[in-house]
């Protein structure tokens, strides 16, 4: 078996965020695993680097809330980071431009986004299309 690479990659942002959370005082894994929705061993094994499934899998479920409850920012999926509301609101309320693709890309992202309020209001309701018996 080979021996793993010494790759210095920069550690995500949400896992940053995680580490000096759970380093805290009066906090722990088990805290912080409950304050965000996941179970504590997935946590462990995440803030270990041993977390067997994608990380863009953790991110997609996780993120908007640990940058919510601990940085004040939301994940923009788009950009593939953390950003302050006041920012996200200014993104998705632009005006469409076809003249610069990477702000049509953000335009496209933004309409489909979790974090867009006209979104919100549109979720499908799952039992709302069930007769009552």
């Amino acid at each position: 078996m080979r021996d793993a690479l010494p790759l210095d990659l920069p550690v995500p942002e949400m896992i940053d965020i995680l580490q000096r959370e759970v380093a805290k005082p009066g906090k722990n894994k088990a805290s912080v695993a409950r304050e965000i929705g996941m179970p504590r061993p997935s946590l462990s094994l995440l803030l270990r680097g041993k977390y067997p499934a994608k990380l863009d899998k953790v991110h997609q479920k996780y993120a908007n809330t640990v940058l919510r409850l601990f940085a004040g920012k939301v994940y923009c999926p788009h950009q593939k980071q953390g950003i302050s509301e006041t920012l996200c609101k200014t993104l998705h309320a632009a005006p469409v431009t076809t003249s610069c693709p990477d702000r049509f890309a953000q335009h496209m992202a933004c309409k489909r986004c979790q974090n867009n309020p006209q979104n919100q209001n549109n979720q499908p309701d799952m039992g709302a299309d069930k007769e009552e018996t």
